[in-house]
């Protein structure tokens, strides 16, 4: 997967079809790994991050579709972390969808 250029993220086509792919890869490559912190370092992942604020909504949407661990790819794009740190999985899911409820990206 190439990455897709800064200028190429205004076209919300292509901003859709790179973060599937390269979600999708992350996703193959990570589903045997149990540390977060690995799956949260990997290549993709990155790749992600760096796609920077206009991945929030897909990312949001991800995240309501088909859990995963996106918190650290939230944190680090949006500076923010809504979450408490007693919060289990589930309960982070619920808590990064209102943030993004209440920012009108979902």
């Amino acid at each position: 997967m190439e990455n897709i250029a800064i200028s190429d993220l205004s076209n919300p086509k292509l901003l859709e079809t790179t973060f599937s792919e390269v979600a999708e890869k992350w996703r193959n490559e990570t589903q045997m790994m149990s540390s977060i912190t690995k799956k949260s370092k990997h290549p993709a992942y990155q790749e992600i991050i760096s796609m920077g604020t206009p991945v929030l909504t897909l990312i949001l949407r991800e995240l309501k579709h088909q859990p995963d661990h996106w918190f650290w790819a939230l944190v680090a794009i949006t500076g923010q972390n809504p979450v408490s740190p007693e919060s289990n999985f589930d309960r982070a899911v619920e808590t990064w969808l209102e943030w993004g409820e209440n920012q009108g990206l979902i």
